[in-house]
Protein backbone atom coordinates (compact mmCIF):
# COMPACT_ATOMS: atom_id res chain seq x y z
CA UNK A 1 0.00 0.00 0.00
CA UNK A 2 1.32 3.46 -0.91
CA UNK A 3 2.01 6.13 1.70
CA UNK A 4 -0.87 8.16 0.25
CA UNK A 5 -3.26 5.20 0.52
CA UNK A 6 -2.15 4.50 4.07
CA UNK A 7 -2.69 8.15 4.93
CA UNK A 8 -6.23 8.10 3.51
CA UNK A 9 -7.06 4.86 5.32
CA UNK A 10 -5.89 6.36 8.59
CA UNK A 11 -8.04 9.40 7.92
CA UNK A 12 -11.10 7.25 7.37
CA UNK A 13 -10.50 5.17 10.48
CA UNK A 14 -10.15 8.31 12.57
CA UNK A 15 -13.89 8.88 12.19
CA UNK A 16 -16.49 6.72 13.94
CA UNK A 17 -18.66 4.62 11.64
CA UNK A 18 -21.73 6.60 12.64
CA UNK A 19 -20.12 9.74 11.20
CA UNK A 20 -19.73 8.33 7.69
CA UNK A 21 -23.05 9.57 6.36
CA UNK A 22 -23.82 9.73 2.65
CA UNK A 23 -22.39 12.90 1.06
CA UNK A 24 -25.00 15.62 0.60
CA UNK A 25 -23.30 18.77 -0.70
CA UNK A 26 -20.08 19.82 -2.45
CA UNK A 27 -18.47 23.24 -2.08
CA UNK A 28 -15.39 24.48 -3.90
CA UNK A 29 -12.56 26.90 -3.32
CA UNK A 30 -10.69 27.87 -6.44
CA UNK A 31 -9.74 30.17 -9.29
CA UNK A 32 -10.43 30.37 -13.03
CA UNK A 33 -9.84 26.64 -13.48
CA UNK A 34 -12.64 25.93 -11.00
CA UNK A 35 -14.77 28.48 -12.85
CA UNK A 36 -14.20 26.85 -16.23
CA UNK A 37 -12.65 29.94 -17.78
CA UNK A 38 -12.46 29.57 -21.57
CA UNK A 39 -13.33 25.89 -21.27
CA UNK A 40 -15.27 26.09 -24.55
CA UNK A 41 -12.78 28.47 -26.26
CA UNK A 42 -15.01 31.47 -25.57
CA UNK A 43 -14.18 34.29 -23.13
CA UNK A 44 -15.39 34.31 -19.56
CA UNK A 45 -16.28 31.76 -16.91
CA UNK A 46 -18.16 28.63 -17.90
CA UNK A 47 -18.78 26.97 -14.55
CA UNK A 48 -21.05 24.37 -16.15
CA UNK A 49 -17.95 22.99 -17.89
CA UNK A 50 -15.64 23.00 -14.87
CA UNK A 51 -14.09 19.90 -13.33
CA UNK A 52 -15.62 20.43 -9.89
CA UNK A 53 -19.05 21.98 -10.25
CA UNK A 54 -19.85 21.41 -13.91
CA UNK A 55 -23.10 20.01 -15.30
CA UNK A 56 -21.62 19.14 -18.71
CA UNK A 57 -21.92 15.36 -19.09
CA UNK A 58 -18.83 15.20 -21.29
CA UNK A 59 -16.73 16.71 -18.50
CA UNK A 60 -18.29 14.38 -15.91
CA UNK A 61 -17.40 16.69 -13.04
CA UNK A 62 -16.75 15.77 -9.45
CA UNK A 63 -20.25 17.04 -8.66
CA UNK A 64 -21.89 14.82 -11.31
CA UNK A 65 -19.96 11.79 -10.09
CA UNK A 66 -21.27 12.29 -6.56
CA UNK A 67 -24.76 13.00 -7.85
CA UNK A 68 -24.77 9.76 -9.83
CA UNK A 69 -24.40 7.93 -6.51
CA UNK A 70 -26.53 10.26 -4.42
CA UNK A 71 -29.36 11.84 -6.50
CA UNK A 72 -30.15 14.55 -3.94
CA UNK A 73 -26.54 15.73 -3.89
CA UNK A 74 -26.14 19.54 -4.08
CA UNK A 75 -23.35 22.03 -4.78
CA UNK A 76 -22.41 25.60 -3.82
CA UNK A 77 -19.03 26.85 -5.01
CA UNK A 78 -17.35 30.07 -3.90
CA UNK A 79 -14.46 29.94 -6.40
CA UNK A 80 -13.45 33.19 -8.12
CA UNK A 81 -11.41 33.68 -11.29
CA UNK A 82 -8.11 35.36 -10.48
CA UNK A 83 -8.00 34.13 -6.88
CA UNK A 84 -4.73 33.21 -5.17
CA UNK A 85 -3.92 30.86 -2.34
CA UNK A 86 -2.08 33.68 -0.55
CA UNK A 87 -3.01 37.19 -1.63
CA UNK A 88 -6.12 39.27 -2.28
CA UNK A 89 -9.66 39.43 -0.95
CA UNK A 90 -10.59 36.11 -2.57
CA UNK A 91 -7.71 34.04 -1.22
CA UNK A 92 -8.08 30.56 0.22
CA UNK A 93 -8.89 31.72 3.75
CA UNK A 94 -11.49 34.22 2.52
CA UNK A 95 -13.21 31.59 0.40
CA UNK A 96 -13.13 29.12 3.29
CA UNK A 97 -14.86 31.70 5.48
CA UNK A 98 -17.59 32.08 2.85
CA UNK A 99 -18.16 28.34 2.90
CA UNK A 100 -18.49 28.44 6.67
CA UNK A 101 -21.21 31.09 6.29
CA UNK A 102 -23.31 28.99 3.94
CA UNK A 103 -26.75 28.29 5.37
CA UNK A 104 -26.36 24.60 4.59
CA UNK A 105 -22.83 23.48 5.36
CA UNK A 106 -21.20 21.20 2.79
CA UNK A 107 -19.75 17.84 3.76
CA UNK A 108 -17.45 17.71 0.75
CA UNK A 109 -15.04 20.51 -0.24
CA UNK A 110 -12.55 20.61 -3.10
CA UNK A 111 -9.72 23.16 -3.20
CA UNK A 112 -7.92 24.07 -6.44
CA UNK A 113 -5.65 27.10 -6.21
CA UNK A 114 -2.10 28.26 -6.77
CA UNK A 115 -1.61 29.19 -10.40
CA UNK A 116 -2.19 32.89 -9.80
CA UNK A 117 0.23 32.87 -6.88
CA UNK A 118 2.88 32.21 -9.52
CA UNK A 119 1.46 34.04 -12.53
CA UNK A 120 0.81 37.29 -10.63
CA UNK A 121 4.44 37.65 -9.60
CA UNK A 122 7.00 39.69 -11.48
CA UNK A 123 10.11 38.35 -13.22
CA UNK A 124 12.79 37.03 -10.88
CA UNK A 125 16.44 37.95 -10.56
CA UNK A 126 19.11 37.13 -13.11
CA UNK A 127 20.27 34.18 -11.03
CA UNK A 128 16.90 32.85 -9.84
CA UNK A 129 13.68 33.06 -11.86
CA UNK A 130 11.69 32.12 -8.73
CA UNK A 131 13.15 34.84 -6.50
CA UNK A 132 9.96 36.95 -6.55
CA UNK A 133 7.61 34.07 -5.85
CA UNK A 134 6.02 33.58 -2.44
CA UNK A 135 8.16 31.56 -0.08
CA UNK A 136 7.04 27.99 0.58
CA UNK A 137 6.35 29.00 4.19
CA UNK A 138 4.07 31.84 3.09
CA UNK A 139 2.22 29.51 0.73
CA UNK A 140 1.81 26.86 3.41
CA UNK A 141 0.58 29.36 5.99
CA UNK A 142 -2.12 30.56 3.59
CA UNK A 143 -3.33 27.01 3.03
CA UNK A 144 -3.16 26.27 6.75
CA UNK A 145 -5.42 29.25 7.49
CA UNK A 146 -8.04 27.92 5.07
CA UNK A 147 -7.84 24.35 6.36
CA UNK A 148 -8.13 25.53 9.97
CA UNK A 149 -11.23 27.53 9.06
CA UNK A 150 -12.83 24.53 7.38
CA UNK A 151 -11.77 22.16 10.15
CA UNK A 152 -13.58 24.35 12.63
CA UNK A 153 -16.88 24.73 10.79
CA UNK A 154 -17.55 21.65 8.67
CA UNK A 155 -19.87 18.92 9.99
CA UNK A 156 -18.80 15.58 11.36
CA UNK A 157 -17.77 13.22 8.57
CA UNK A 158 -16.90 15.96 6.09
CA UNK A 159 -14.01 15.62 3.65
CA UNK A 160 -11.69 18.30 2.24
CA UNK A 161 -9.79 17.42 -0.94
CA UNK A 162 -6.84 19.69 -1.76
CA UNK A 163 -5.64 19.32 -5.34
CA UNK A 164 -2.02 19.96 -6.22
CA UNK A 165 -1.10 22.97 -8.36
CA UNK A 166 -0.46 22.43 -12.09
CA UNK A 167 3.01 23.25 -13.39
CA UNK A 168 2.55 26.50 -15.34
CA UNK A 169 5.87 25.95 -17.11
CA UNK A 170 4.31 22.88 -18.73
CA UNK A 171 1.28 24.97 -19.77
CA UNK A 172 3.74 27.22 -21.60
CA UNK A 173 5.09 24.21 -23.45
CA UNK A 174 1.57 23.01 -24.24
CA UNK A 175 0.71 26.39 -25.76
CA UNK A 176 3.81 26.39 -27.93
CA UNK A 177 2.99 22.88 -29.11
CA UNK A 178 -0.57 23.99 -29.92
CA UNK A 179 0.39 27.07 -31.91
CA UNK A 180 3.63 28.86 -31.09
CA UNK A 181 2.76 31.96 -33.12
CA UNK A 182 -0.85 32.37 -31.97
CA UNK A 183 -0.36 31.46 -28.32
CA UNK A 184 2.71 33.65 -27.86
CA UNK A 185 0.88 36.55 -29.50
CA UNK A 186 -2.10 36.11 -27.17
CA UNK A 187 0.11 35.78 -24.10
CA UNK A 188 1.98 38.94 -25.00
CA UNK A 189 -1.13 41.01 -25.76
CA UNK A 190 -3.15 39.79 -22.78
CA UNK A 191 -0.26 39.50 -20.30
CA UNK A 192 -1.01 35.85 -19.57
CA UNK A 193 1.31 34.50 -16.84
CA UNK A 194 4.23 36.58 -18.06
CA UNK A 195 6.61 35.10 -15.51
CA UNK A 196 6.76 31.99 -17.73
CA UNK A 197 5.29 33.04 -21.09
CA UNK A 198 7.81 35.85 -21.53
CA UNK A 199 10.71 33.74 -20.26
CA UNK A 200 12.68 32.34 -23.18
CA UNK A 201 15.16 30.39 -21.07
CA UNK A 202 13.98 26.84 -20.42
CA UNK A 203 16.25 26.42 -17.40
CA UNK A 204 14.71 29.49 -15.76
CA UNK A 205 11.20 28.19 -16.44
CA UNK A 206 12.23 24.96 -14.73
CA UNK A 207 13.29 27.00 -11.67
CA UNK A 208 9.70 28.22 -11.45
CA UNK A 209 8.43 24.68 -11.92
CA UNK A 210 10.71 23.48 -9.12
CA UNK A 211 9.16 26.04 -6.77
CA UNK A 212 5.71 24.75 -7.70
CA UNK A 213 6.85 21.24 -6.77
CA UNK A 214 7.97 22.66 -3.42
CA UNK A 215 4.58 24.30 -2.96
CA UNK A 216 2.93 20.94 -3.62
CA UNK A 217 5.22 19.18 -1.15
CA UNK A 218 4.27 21.81 1.41
CA UNK A 219 0.61 21.41 0.50
CA UNK A 220 0.73 17.71 1.30
CA UNK A 221 2.42 18.42 4.63
CA UNK A 222 -0.30 20.94 5.55
CA UNK A 223 -3.00 18.45 4.59
CA UNK A 224 -1.42 15.83 6.81
CA UNK A 225 -1.09 18.33 9.65
CA UNK A 226 -4.75 19.32 9.32
CA UNK A 227 -5.68 15.66 9.42
CA UNK A 228 -3.76 15.34 12.68
CA UNK A 229 -5.61 18.32 14.17
CA UNK A 230 -9.14 17.61 12.93
CA UNK A 231 -9.15 13.94 11.91
CA UNK A 232 -11.71 12.90 14.50
CA UNK A 233 -14.23 15.16 12.74
CA UNK A 234 -13.08 16.01 9.19
CA UNK A 235 -10.92 14.09 6.71
CA UNK A 236 -8.25 16.01 4.78
CA UNK A 237 -6.82 14.39 1.64
CA UNK A 238 -4.78 15.38 -1.42
CA UNK A 239 -3.87 13.96 -4.80
CA UNK A 240 -0.17 14.93 -4.53
CA UNK A 241 2.18 11.94 -4.39
CA UNK A 242 5.38 13.58 -5.58
CA UNK A 243 6.74 15.46 -8.61
CA UNK A 244 6.61 14.38 -12.24
CA UNK A 245 10.27 13.36 -12.20
CA UNK A 246 9.64 10.58 -9.69
CA UNK A 247 5.85 10.12 -9.87
CA UNK A 248 4.77 10.98 -13.43
CA UNK A 249 1.06 11.57 -14.05
CA UNK A 250 0.25 10.63 -10.46
CA UNK A 251 -1.54 13.91 -9.68
CA UNK A 252 -2.63 17.20 -11.21
CA UNK A 253 0.70 18.74 -10.23
CA UNK A 254 2.70 15.88 -11.74
CA UNK A 255 0.99 16.02 -15.11
CA UNK A 256 2.43 17.81 -18.13
CA UNK A 257 -0.65 19.20 -19.88
CA UNK A 258 -0.48 18.72 -23.63
CA UNK A 259 -1.64 20.87 -26.54
CA UNK A 260 -5.04 19.17 -26.71
CA UNK A 261 -5.66 19.68 -22.98
CA UNK A 262 -5.76 23.47 -23.18
CA UNK A 263 -8.16 25.99 -24.69
CA UNK A 264 -7.58 27.93 -27.91
CA UNK A 265 -8.55 31.31 -26.48
CA UNK A 266 -5.64 32.09 -24.15
CA UNK A 267 -3.80 28.76 -24.48
CA UNK A 268 -3.49 28.50 -20.71
CA UNK A 269 -6.68 26.95 -19.30
CA UNK A 270 -8.05 23.40 -19.44
CA UNK A 271 -10.44 22.67 -22.30
CA UNK A 272 -13.71 21.07 -21.24
CA UNK A 273 -13.54 17.60 -22.81
CA UNK A 274 -9.82 17.13 -22.29
CA UNK A 275 -8.14 19.14 -19.54
CA UNK A 276 -11.22 19.74 -17.40
CA UNK A 277 -12.32 16.13 -17.85
CA UNK A 278 -8.90 14.90 -16.74
CA UNK A 279 -9.04 17.11 -13.64
CA UNK A 280 -12.49 15.79 -12.76
CA UNK A 281 -11.27 12.21 -13.03
CA UNK A 282 -8.18 12.90 -10.89
CA UNK A 283 -10.26 14.65 -8.23
CA UNK A 284 -12.65 11.70 -8.07
CA UNK A 285 -9.88 9.13 -7.80
CA UNK A 286 -8.32 11.16 -4.96
CA UNK A 287 -11.63 11.19 -3.08
CA UNK A 288 -13.11 8.49 -0.88
CA UNK A 289 -14.70 6.51 -3.75
CA UNK A 290 -11.60 6.50 -5.93
CA UNK A 291 -8.17 4.93 -5.94
CA UNK A 292 -5.06 7.11 -6.16
CA UNK A 293 -3.22 4.56 -8.23
CA UNK A 294 -5.91 4.93 -10.93
CA UNK A 295 -4.93 8.55 -11.65
CA UNK A 296 -1.99 7.84 -14.02
CA UNK A 297 -3.65 4.98 -15.87
CA UNK A 298 -7.27 6.19 -15.95
CA UNK A 299 -7.21 9.99 -15.76
CA UNK A 300 -3.87 11.36 -16.92
CA UNK A 301 -2.76 8.68 -19.37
Amino acid sequence: MSKASTFFLAAALALPASALADPAKLAGIGDSISQGFAANNFPGDHADMAFGQGSDREVNSLYLRYKARFPAFAKEFVSVSGAEMVGGSNNAAAQASRICRQASKPDRVVIELGGNDVCNRSKGSASDAASNLYSVTTYRNALKAALDTLGGCLPMGAQVLVLSMPRVDFLYEAGNAKSAFTCNAVWSLAGVCSIVTSEGNASRRRQIGARIDQYNDGLRQEVQAAQSRYGSKVRFVTDWQGPLASNPKSSVGAYAFGKDDIDSLDCFHPYRTTGQKRLACAAWEASEYGVLSNIPKTCLQ
